[in-house]
């Protein structure tokens, strides 16, 4: 508005340059001045208007984001069961009280019973009675009331879980600004939910869970800086707007006014004013002249307001780091692709991409390299992105694109060739790394859908991705969400398999042509007591991404090593996981557990894959050289499958390959598959380092293997896995074996 009536003012004064000057330029000089009072005055109020409206929204949003906070520890089955079921204290004070205060920042928190009667409180991180904090259970009971009603309409929670099929339950809570004695407080009061259905509330009612955190200047901090706010002041009492101010009340839940955000506004107008007035009223005779003056500074003006305007826009619906659509816009472009399948039946694809080993990258070479790595996969997704697609950035190391008209085949060929350009070496500043991404994808064909399910879709198809191995991608099948269930059952029930002794070592035989045992590989079992026995292959992986690898790897080095002492002569190799390695304080629980059992490190092998060398990692190398130095001996596993190469075998404390298994299968069968053997043989030999083959099945490879060179073979033809009892009873023909073994 204010920009079209600049546009008027111009055109007028472009023609009343025609007329004469002396008998209107007076007249017109004044009607000149006035307008630009009223003018100035109409830009400085939108401008205002617009600021508070914006403010309105954004305090809206962020006692939003306040209740949202609390839904991580509030839907969540053990907190029905802590808080519900069987009320515990001591889980309530360090899942809430203590979680609440030092990770999301709450002054104050409380757990409500079915009764609403308050059963734990916490103010500024230490546990008081209910007592303490009455003033703000008292004024948070409308929001209760509100939960309590959302609740009933919810109806009964089982029922509900059933219709998900594994899917969250909608959180349930109320949030709003309320004033206490100690002042105003940002409240929230959310209802205790189950995730998966494993516990469920007692009764119809659940406990209920509040926090607050101060309206004070941290709060006043955070909206000033994500809008922008100049001199920004909080107010308490009635709303109050003191003259060339902006202010934004904080309601209560009832609509009274607690206080008011106030600030200077931008005043386009008076900044306009203040440099066009002097000129105006200075050069009256010279029409002509003011009027192109005024003409130029009023675009200038309009031009100011609206890249101000086009600058929030932006900031509101796009990435800082990589100017790409944020979450925000992307739902919008969601719900715009899913209005074209219900009008006009045109499919959609969404993939969720998800950078492999960015977190490598970034504690390698610090925060700077990572945000240089998230600019140029922006850059690369970019590049194969149709005209009608939408990137956005997520956050972290996440993406997602909106692929318009996608047929299942388009959609593939383009998760696949997000995949191939990200498989390439990345250049940035510190150097090239080593990436990779995985993508999922899900088609959008069913009007029924939301953005949401579009996306979870999708992400459900970039976990089977990364579970297949990463550097990937899967599109989105029905039955992923019951491997999903399957993996959470899993991850639970590891938590309590080493203490049930449902986990266990065997041997399998290391031999030196054909015959003389020198060393025993160890495996790691699991005999689940109804699902039978697990492979490492499906517990190994879900034990790295849930944080139970460390117990798990410190269990199979401490049985391995006590079984050592056992088989007199042998060495032992045992599996070391890339997660459990870059662990900071691996090395020391390492010598720890080594000096415990005293077990002789030299017979001792740790077995890494290629794909932990990935990128020369310095850290990687610290521990490598510390393990080394602890007398262990280090041996490269599944060579030839990963990303390693000669220099890394000359820098790394490496004393052993292993020929991984694929190229043994292949002897016979592949013309140059005795030659690759052949090479990772005579490459071994001139690094000094030994060399094992693994797979070996057959007699015919045996023969092969040892044509090529190599003496040390593993697999199903000199013996499968057995308990520590088998290899003891192999030792006992042969006394004398296993040193001269060791020896040679």
């Amino acid at each position: 508005m204010v920009a079209w009536a600049g546009v008027v003012v111009k055109n007028e004064l472009h023609r009343g340059l025609k007329w004469p000057v002396a008998p209107f330029g007076g007249a017109l000089g004044l009607g000149v001045v006035c307008a630009l009072l009223m003018f100035a005055n109409a830009a400085d109020v939108s401008t205002r208007n617009r600021e508070e409206l914006l403010l309105r929204n954004g305090v809206a949003t962020y006692l939003d984001e306040v209740a949202r906070r609390t839904v991580s520890e509030t839907l969540w089955d053990e907190a029905v069961e802590n808080l519900d079921v069987s009320f515990d204290p001591n889980w309530a004070e360090a899942n809430i009280g203590e979680y609440f205060s030092a990770t999301e920042g709450f002054e104050t928190t409380a757990v409500l019973d079915r009764t609403d009667a308050p059963r734990y409180a916490m103010l500024h991180g230490e546990t008081v009675s209910a007592d303490a904090i009455q003033e703000i259970l008292t004024a948070a009971a409308p929001l209760v009331h509100q939960v309590r009603a959302g609740e009933t309409r919810r109806g009964p929670i089982q029922p509900l879980l059933e219709r998900l099929d594994g899917a969250n339950p909608a959180p349930i809570y109320a949030s709003a600004i309320l004033t206490t004695d100690q002042g105003l407080f940002a409240v929230t009061a959310t209802l205790v939910q189950p995730d998966v259905g494993e516990s469920t509330p007692s009764t119809g009612r659940s406990a209920i869970v509040i926090a607050g955190e101060a309206v004070d200047k941290n709060f006043l901090g955070l909206l000033a800086d994500r809008y922008t706010l100049q001199d920004a002041r909080l107010s308490l009492g009635a709303l109050a707007r003191p003259r060339g101010w902006a202010a934004t009340p904080l309601n209560d839940i009832s609509g009274r006014s607690l206080g008011a955000i106030q600030w200077r506004p931008q005043q386009p107008g008076r900044e306009m004013l203040d440099h066009a007035l002097p000129f105006v009223l200075a050069a009256l005779t010279l029409l002509a002249l003011i009027a192109w003056w005024f003409q130029s500074k009023s675009r200038k003006a309009a031009e100011r307001m609206i890249a101000s305007e086009a600058r929030t826009l932006h900031l509101a619906y796009h990435d800082a780091l990589t100017g790409l659509p944020n979450r925000l816009l992307l739902a919008e472009r969601l719900d715009q692709a899913l209005a074209l399948v219900r009008s006009e039946q045109r499919p959609f694809a969404v993939h969720c991409i998800d950078l492999d080993r960015f977190k490598e990258v970034n504690d390698s070479f610090g925060h700077q390299a990572g945000d240089d790595l998230i600019r140029t996969a922006a850059r690369l997704f970019a590049s194969v992105c149709g005209p009608a697609d939408t990137l956005a950035r997520l956050g972290g190391d996440e993406f997602a694109i909106i692929q318009a008209d996608a047929t299942p085949e388009a959609a593939h060929a383009l998760a696949s060739r997000l995949v191939e350009i990200m498989a390439e070496p990345v250049e940035i500043a510190v150097g090239r790394v080593f990436v990779g991404c995985s993508v999922g994808l899900a088609l959008a064909c069913d009007d029924r859908l939301d953005g949401q399910e579009c996306l979870r879709q999708s992400d459900l198809a970039l976990y089977r991705a990364k579970e297949a191995g990463r550097g990937r991608c899967a599109m989105f099948e029905p039955e992923m969400d019951a491997s999903l269930r399957t993996r959470r059952e899993i991850r639970d029930e590891l938590r309590g398999a080493l203490e049930r002794g449902e986990l266990s070592l065997v041997y399998q035989p290391q031999v030196h042509h054909g015959a003389a045992m020198f060393g025993v590989e160890a495996l790691l079992r699991w005999n689940h007591p109804v699902r039978g026995a697990v492979s490492p292959s499906v517990f190994v992986p879900i034990a790295e991404e849930s944080g139970l690898i460390e117990a798990l790897g410190m269990f199979t080095l401490r049985r391995a090593f006590e079984d050592s002492k056992r088989l007199t002569g042998l060495r032992v190799a045992v599996n070391v996981s890339a997660a459990q390695l870059r662990l900071k304080d691996f090395v020391p629980k390492l010598a720890a557990l080594a000096a415990e059992t005293n077990v002789d490190a030299a017979r001792i092998e740790l077995e890494i894959t290629e794909g932990l060398l990935l990128g020369d990692d310095p850290l990687t190398h610290q521990a490598l050289v510390q393990v080394r130095a602890l007398g262990f001996r280090i041996a490269l596993d599944d060579f030839g499958t990963g990303y390693s190469s000669l220099s890394y075998l000359q820098r790394y404390p490496i004393d052993k390959i292993k020929i991984d298994r694929s190229f043994i299968a292949n002897l016979g069968l592949e013309a140059n598959a005795d030659a690759v053997v052949s090479a990772i043989v005579r490459l071994a030999r001139a690094l000094r380092l030994d060399v094992i083959a693994e797979g070996v099945e057959t007699e015919a490879q045996r023969v092969r293997i040892a044509a090529a060179g190599c003496g040390d073979i593993q697999g199903f033809l000199t013996g499968r896995p057995m308990p520590l009892a088998g290899i003891e009873r192999l030792l006992k023909p042969l006394p004398n074996l296993s040193a001269q073994a060791l020896s040679a």
